[in-house]
């Protein structure tokens, strides 16, 4: 997972349950950090990193802070070639 998103899922909390930085979305993207593969803004999270982590999350439903969020099933679309062949990781113990 994008490191910038390790640091910023704050648990998973719901948009409710956020910090308000009291900033317009489009200041709040402005200013966030964007590393060069970072190529979207989650509007829930506030953070830049890459869509194709955010497709990730959401064929697999591994946040469940990314349940229903539209910005997932836009980006799921968007990379649904790429997606075709990957399984989730089964644990074995």
């Amino acid at each position: 997972m994008h490191e910038a998103m390790r640091d910023t899922l704050h648990e998973d909390l719901g948009v409710d349950e956020l910090p308000d930085s009291g900033l317009a979305p489009a200041e709040r993207m402005r200013l966030a950090r964007r590393e060069p593969e970072d190529d979207f803004f989650c509007l829930r999270y506030e953070i830049w990193y890459p869509s194709l982590d955010c497709a990730l999350r959401t064929k697999f439903r591994t946040s469940p802070g990314c349940e229903q969020c539209q910005q997932g099933r836009f980006n799921l679309k968007r990379h649904s070639q790429a997606l075709r062949g990957v399984r989730f990781p089964h644990l074995d113990h």
